[in-house]
């Protein structure tokens, strides 16, 4: 009987260790988009003016004027959006990408998926927490898009202070392009970098679902075993005397 109820304790040890593995396991987080470039290349908004539209033999001060790259995302579940830039000072990014300082003096601009326009880093942080400087300065920004219900978004990137006519003139949309107002400082280029954190997702770790399962059969298997053992096992009766 000692044995048997070494057995059981088995079973019982092994489901607790189960337990605590599986709850112990962090959550996976999920939303940090990275997004690094040259605008140049990737901007999709190349209107400079009436019937003007940049191309290759434009300079850079040309495209740092008037181009704006564009970043579509989406927003499963409500919650505070925010979208820090490692363009000016350079850096390493919540995902761990190593970025090189001397881009551009980054201005962001977050519409919804109709154009209409919600912020912009005219009124964010600039030199936010943990942004680096160079040469002195601090160009790095922080837009802080508050809480953001479930939907499409669009998220701009222009050269400082290229804005939205949107935002502007206080009227229109995306559609109606930008107002032509960025430049490129000495020494800076067209490189971009930054994050869009979306809100936090916990979500199961890759795994731990099914390392409790597993868990599961193996203590029910063991109870099984317990339980036919006891009633397989010889019953002990005392001599009267």
């Amino acid at each position: 009987m000692r044995r048997l109820r070494s057995f059981g304790r088995l079973g019982a040890s092994l489901l607790a260790a189960c337990l605590i593995v599986a709850i112990g396991q962090p959550p996976a987080r999920a939303g940090v988009l990275f997004f690094s470039g040259d605008l140049r290349t990737d901007a999709t908004v190349l209107d400079c003016g009436s019937g003007c539209t940049l191309g290759p033999a434009d300079s850079d001060g040309d495209v740092a004027q008037w181009a704006a790259a564009v970043a579509n995302f989406t927003v499963s579940t409500s919650g505070p959006v925010q979208a820090i830039t490692y363009s000016y000072g350079g850096g390493v990014s919540l995902g761990g990408h190593v970025d090189a300082a001397g881009g551009l003096e980054p201005y962001l601009s977050l519409f919804d998926s109709s154009g209409n326009f919600l912020s912009s880093t005219f009124f964010g942080t600039t030199c936010p927490a943990g942004a680096n400087s160079l040469g002195g300065n601090c160009f790095d920004v922080l837009l802080d898009a508050g809480v953001l219900a479930p939907g499409s978004y669009i998220l701009t990137l222009t050269a400082f202070e290229n804005l939205s006519f949107a935002e502007n003139l206080g009227m229109g949309t995306l559609a109606d392009g930008f107002t032509g107002l960025g430049s490129l400082g000495p020494g800076e280029s067209l490189n971009y970098a930054f994050d869009l954190v979306m809100p936090d997702i916990p979500t199961p770790e890759p795994g731990s679902g099914a390392l409790l399962s597993a868990c599961f059969v193996a203590a029910l298997t063991l109870r099984r075993r317990f339980a036919l053992a006891l009633d397989l096992a010889p019953v002990s009766r005392s001599k009267k005397g």
